[in-house]
């Protein structure tokens, strides 16, 4: 998958007004390429189900080839994303 994607790609521009903290978040960066997305974001747009097929993707990638970025609230926060998507809850 091209990580230069963003999720305007795959769900289209932002739609409605943003009057929580989580959707303002999500809505100042969905325009900008997967690989550029925090993994703060990326874990936050898998617990979501906001395009989880290319964010668990994205996902698995940083997993395998870079190390975590520090913006988690918690260590493991990506990878406990990323394995709630893959089980279902």
């Amino acid at each position: 998958m091209n990580s230069n994607l963003t999720i305007s790609n795959f769900l289209g521009p932002w739609c409605g007004d943003s009057p929580t903290g989580l959707m303002q978040r999500c809505r100042a960066v969905w325009d900008t390429p997967l690989a550029n997305l925090t993994d703060l974001m990326v874990a936050t747009f898998l617990n979501q189900g906001i395009a989880g097929t290319q964010m668990l993707i994205e996902a698995k990638r940083r997993i395998k080839e870079q190390e975590r970025d520090g913006s988690e609230y918690f260590e493991g926060q990506l990878l406990e994303a990323m394995k709630s998507v893959q089980s279902g809850e």
